[in-house]
């Protein structure tokens, strides 16, 4: 089962996005803001990230950043009102507007894993 952490500040939103990945067949560890989604990342890694843009503390583009020092090549995916705001692109993070419907946030995280997959498969061997 692939696993996903979700950051996401409303309750409300993290909810329908947990349900969502969870009824598609993902495990999904939700986090209130980008430090604890940088916690849960390091005590146990993901296949994936989902993340808000805007939050307290840490907004989603120091996340991601964040995370690709740890690891380069993780798939991620911006969820946000404000997703327009990034100042920086970051290599393979995509961007959906809030709100967002089941089966294109469902198919869009497919598509990331199974990019990352192709791309882990077509890297050279050390």
């Amino acid at each position: 089962m692939r696993r996903i952490i979700l950051a996401e500040d409303d309750p409300a939103v993290s909810y329908i996005l947990t349900r969502y990945l969870e009824a598609a067949g993902f495990a999904v560890r939700a986090a209130a803001d980008g430090r604890a989604a940088l916690a849960m990342f390091v005590a146990e890694p993901a296949d994936l990230v989902v993340s808000d843009f805007r939050m307290p503390g840490m907004n989603g583009e120091e996340l991601l950043l964040a995370l690709r020092a740890r690891k380069l090549d993780l798939p991620a995916l911006i969820v946000s009102a404000y997703g327009n705001e990034l100042s920086v692109q970051i290599p393979g993070v995509r961007i959906l507007n809030k709100p967002v419907a089941a089966d294109e946030l469902v198919g869009l995280v497919k598509d990331l894993l199974l990019d990352a997959e192709t791309l882990a498969l077509n890297r050279p061997k050390a």
